[in-house]
C-alpha cells in the first residue's frame, strides 16, 4: 500500500465529495470496485467507498485489503489520487461508453 494514504479517521472532517481517493481496487468481470481514502497498514484495513455492481446500495465503510486480495480484486494500474466527486464523474462517463 502507498504510505501517502491518510491513516484511518484522518479525513473524517473532510466532506465525502472532497475526500481524495488514493487507490481503486476492482474485479472488472463482475463490475465490483472499491475506492480507498484511508488505510491502516498494521490491520490491512481501509476506509472507502464500495460498489458491488449496484449504485443504489453502494456505500462508504471499512474494507479489508486482505479480503480484497483473497477474492481476486486487483489494484487499478496507473491510478492517481483524485477527489471522490471527480472519480465518480469518470466512472459514470465510462459506464455510458
Amino acid at each position: 500500500m502507498d504510505a501517502k494514504i491518510p491513516k484511518l479517521y484522518e479525513t473524517e472532517n473532510i466532506r465525502v465529495e472532497d475526500k481524495v481517493i488514493y487507490q481503486k481496487w476492482e474485479i472488472k468481470n463482475i463490475n465490483f470496485y472499491w475506492l480507498i481514502a484511508e488505510y491502516d497498514e498494521k490491520q490491512e484495513l481501509a476506509f472507502g467507498y464500495a460498489n458491488l455492481n449496484d449504485d443504489y446500495f453502494a456505500e462508504w465503510g471499512y474494507i479489508s485489503i486482505r479480503e480484497l486480495k483473497d477474492n481476486g480484486a486487483q489494484q487499478a494500474e496507473g491510478w492517481k489520487p483524485t477527489k471522490f466527486r471527480e472519480v465518480m464523474k469518470s466512472i459514470k462517463q465510462e459506464a455510458l461508453g
